[in-house]
């Protein structure tokens, strides 16, 4: 019989999803230091849980573990914090604190981790227990089905109506960190694409700064006119069109090009899963959702990834060279060959999409 978990210790599907993390995502070993920054749980978006069940999980692997918790959301506003931060060899984000910079460059030499699984209870999931290897696997292959294609057309059952060519790859931007789980592929550069979208629910931010109000509540759908990348024309209820108008002013007016629409990506893990009303913060659930295939959002506000406002569409399908990889809000990996070959070589994903869906707050 195998000897007894200690009390305190979590359970065994936490710690393989924070083994997942540590191990495949990170690549820690034994006798490494990492630095774990964990938002203060008041704040409402992670809990003390998940962080706790990685400093012991890190601990047990013989890591040198540091547990320190913060309510910055933003450098600067807490100087211990960031002196930790610029100190250490690797750091491991619970905190909104980590998403700020995640496309710009990262300190020569430091492993940066931003965890999106926010709460213990995503740790045992799916969506954080799939291998990090299979992820990383099913990312490249969506990418490559991508970047290959002649044209792609995205839709939504609102109305979301936008055709065009993703161009080159190398003009796509990734994000500098590690992501866990990685459950988005390759933001599409939105320059050749034109058409309308369907503004719905409300627009967030993208979590790259914090700004206030950070979120604009829509009344009624708006439809943003885009071509060729840029924010052409606003139509529907008039009051509604001038809060849209004057919120995209008002955040431009601090960070740049309003019109701009600079890219979109699809989620890619249907064990995403949030317990909140998307009502009762939109921001925590715009920037905890966009994981789920059932959620695309557009970068938009700024010329620099990720932009600054999200235009989030929900049930999206996005056809690739007229077959649809994502079909209102289901990712159908089985349609292209790069993707079907990804599934059937890992079981972890093919039990993953027979998951049942997670919550998305609607």
């Amino acid at each position: 019989m195998p000897p007894a978990a200690p009390p305190n210790d979590p359970p065994a599907d936490i710690r393989a999803g924070a083994r997942n993390l540590l191990q495949d995502c990170a690549g820690f070993s034994p006798g490494d230091a990492v630095l774990i920054i964990a938002e203060d749980p008041a704040l409402g978006w992670y809990d003390a849980a998940a962080p706790e069940a990685v400093a012991a999980e890190a601990a047990r692997m013989g890591a040198d573990v540091t547990l320190l918790t913060t309510a910055a959301l933003e450098p600067g506003m807490d100087a211990a914090a960031d002196s930790a931060i610029a100190a250490a060899g690797a750091v491991i984000y619970f905190a909104r604190l980590g998403d700020r910079n995640r496309f710009a460059a990262q300190a020569e030499g430091q492993r940066v981790v931003v965890s999106y699984a926010t709460r213990a209870e995503n740790l045992a999931s799916p969506f954080a227990a799939t291998p990090h290897a299979a992820m990383t696997a099913l990312k490249e292959a969506v990418d490559d089905v991508t970047f290959a294609a002649s044209g792609i057309e995205v839709s939504c059952p609102r109305g979301t109506s936008l055709a065009g060519a993703p161009g080159p790859r190398r003009e796509a931007v990734e994000v500098s960190v590690h992501r866990f789980p990685l459950a988005m592929p390759m933001p599409v550069p939105a320059a050749g694409f034109s058409g309308n979208i369907v503004l719905a629910n409300a627009l967030t931010p993208t979590g790259s700064t914090a700004y206030t109000p950070a979120v604009l509540p829509l009344q009624r759908p708006v439809a943003a006119v885009v071509e060729g990348g840029r924010l052409t024309a606003l139509s529907g209820e008039p009051d509604d069109v001038a809060a849209v108008r004057g919120h995209i002013d008002h955040v431009a007016h601090r960070f740049g090009d309003g019109d701009a629409v600079h890219s979109f990506h699809a989620g890619l893990s249907p064990a995403a899963d949030t317990p909140f009303t998307a009502s009762s913060d939109f921001d925590r659930w715009a920037n905890t959702i966009f994981p789920h295939p059932r959620i695309l959002h557009f970068h938009t506000c700024g010329a620099e990834p990720p932009g600054e406002i999200c235009w989030m569409v929900i049930d999206p399908t996005v056809t690739i060279d007229g077959v649809a990889l994502w079909d209102r809000g289901t990712l159908r990996p089985e349609r292209f060959e790069a993707t079907r070959r990804v599934v059937e070589h890992w079981p972890e994903l093919a039990a993953l999409y027979r998951t049942a869906p997670g919550r998305i707050g609607f």
